[in-house]
Order: structure tokens, then C-alpha cells, then sequence
């Protein structure tokens, strides 16, 4: 899309974001927005659909479509078929099932492909040609851009970087595998974790605002989690030699909580590494959506 309305969903593994993205060169706005819970059934999360798209067809003229998917897409751009966290729309013609019920044009992608592309076009960073984009939130998904390119991968599913294993034999996660980066820093990892140490329920986003408060034992738990975060991040930077790292997601809301983890990233990267930017998102969450539209 370059010019003119789109209705962009953002469909995660606990929520569904949509909005209404006026796009104009490279100036946006996002004229409507709406959040809702993910529901658990493919029958279920198209309904919700259907409901969003019937109240924002009755505001804004649009013909476009355009989703952010948690999971791994086809080539094609119309069909998810791998998502470990909505698993009830693996194999599912998404595209299909929409553009029959509303008569618009549907584009699929993978959300943090949106991420990056939002990014890319409409953030602080989008001079950097070579950067690694990671978003952390039920999951952990990345995407790479290269000499000025983006890579992802001959069947479009590269940047799954939340399953690079980091401790052998380690907890069992959603893909079959066992020890996945993001079954160590995710939000429902974290979650998870925080439970099984200290016999007390907290979202992750209330042990980050706790730690960064001072709160001695979140504190403690945030810089522990963060030793698994910097193992995978530092991976990625040795592979890759990216000039600057964007951080985005759900778990990165609290844009403070990266000072957790850059005391550890010196010591696990290469020396001629070390001058890697790492820094937030300038888009956070808009960027999924803005990322939808892009064609």
C-alpha cells in the first residue's frame, strides 16, 4: 500500500490488535484502533474478524486487508501454516476465508516480518541497512535485513529465532524441541519461571515494572532471565554483524528493562562485535500493524 486506507490485524498468541492505517508516502495515521483477546478456535478468531471488519467497514472506506500473523506463512502470502501459539490456525487458508466473507484484497505475513517492515519504513532506524529485528512476546520472532535486503529465507519462515536452542536438554517447548531461547525469556516463560522460584503468580509485565522499581527478588529474577535473553542475543550478533539490533514486542513495553541486559552483552559478543547499537523500537506495537500494510 502506498497511499489510501487499510484495515490491519495483529494476531497473537493472547491477542488481536486492529486498525484502520491511512497511509500517505511515507507518513501514516492510525485512525481507529480496537484490542481484543485471541479467540481459541480457527472458526472463532475468523468471527472475530468478521465482527471487526463489519465495524470498521460501517466508518472508513477500505479494499485492502492486511494481517500480521504469530507464525510461519507461505510463500504465497495467503495460508499460516505453522503457528506454535495459536495452533488453531496451523494450515489454515486465512486469506481465503476472509476474502470470501468481505470482498477485499487479504495479504498475510508473519507478524514480526510486519514488525520489521513497519519498522524499516516508518521508524527512527530505517537508514540501516544491515539490522536484526527481534519482538518478544508470547514467543520470541526476529527478521533480518542484509546489505540493504531483507532475507526471509526460501520459504519465507527464516528469522524463527525464539527456537535456537540455548541450554541442551532444557525445558520441553510448544515446537517439540526442547531448551528454545524463548522458553526462557518469553512472557509466559518468564511467567512461568517466576512461579516455579518464588510459589507466587506475576505477569511479566509486573515483574519488570517491579524490578525496575528496585523490588530486590524481581530485581534478582529479571537479571538471571536476562543471562538467557543475552546467550540468544549475542548468538544472532556473532552470526550476523548487524549495525544495530531493534528490540520490540510486548516484553520490551518497559523500554527501561534493557539496562538489565547490557552489562552482559560485552562479554558474550566478539570484540569487533561490541559496537553494535541495541536499542528499542521507535514504533512499538504500531509497527506490527503499519508493517500489515505494506505490499
Amino acid at each position: 500500500m502506498k497511499n489510501g486506507k487499510t484495515l490491519a490485524f495483529d494476531i497473537g498468541g493472547t491477542k488481536i490488535a486492529s486498525a484502520v492505517v491511512e497511509i500517505s508516502g511515507s507518513d501514516y495515521k492510525i485512525l481507529d484502533y480496537k484490542k481484543n483477546d485471541t479467540p481459541e478456535g480457527h472458526n472463532e478468531i475468523v468471527a472475530k474478524i468478521l465482527e471487526l471488519f463489519e465495524f470498521y467497514k460501517g466508518k472508513y472506506n477500505f479494499k485492502t486487508i492486511g494481517f500480521s500473523i504469530a507464525g510461519q506463512i507461505n510463500l504465497k502470502g495467503d495460508t499460516v501454516v505453522y503457528a506454535p501459539n495459536i495452533q488453531s490456525l496451523d494450515n489454515f487458508k486465512l486469506a481465503k476465508a476472509i476474502e470470501q466473507k468481505t470482498n477485499c484484497k487479504v495479504f498475510v505475513r508473519n507478524d514480526v516480518q510486519c514488525f520489521a517492515l513497519g519498522e524499516d519504513r516508518f521508524g527512527k532506524h530505517k537508514e540501516c541497512d544491515n539490522v536484526i529485528f527481534i519482538a518478544i512476546g508470547t514467543g520470541i520472532g526476529g527478521a533480518t535485513k542484509v546489505n540493504g535486503k531483507f532475507y526471509f529465507g526460501q520459504d519465507n519462515i527464516a528469522g524463527e529465532f525464539g527456537h535456537m536452542v540455548i541450554v541442551k536438554d532444557g525445558l520441553e517447548c510448544a515446537c517439540g524441541r526442547k531448551g528454545c531461547w524463548e522458553r526462557y525469556f518469553s512472557g509466559p516463560a518468564m511467567e512461568e519461571m517466576y512461579e516455579k522460584t518464588y510459589g507466587q503468580k506475576k505477569s511479566a509485565r509486573e515483574i519488570a515494572e517491579s524490578a525496575l522499581r528496585g523490588e530486590k527478588k524481581d530485581k534478582e529474577f529479571m537479571i538471571e532471565a536476562s543471562k538467557f535473553f543475552t546467550t540468544g542475543l549475542s548468538n544472532l550478533i556473532n552470526i550476523l554483524n548487524p549495525e544495530i539490533v531493534i528490540l520490540g514486542g510486548s516484553m520490551f513495553k518497559q523500554k527501561s528493562i534493557l539496562k538489565f541486559m547490557t552489562p552482559y552483552i560485552p562479554k558474550k559478543v566478539l570484540p569487533s562485535a561490541r559496537k553494535t547499537k541495541i536499542v528499542n523500537s521507535s514504533l512499538e506495537e504500531k509497527a506490527f500493524l503499519l508493517g500489515a500494510v505494506i505490499d
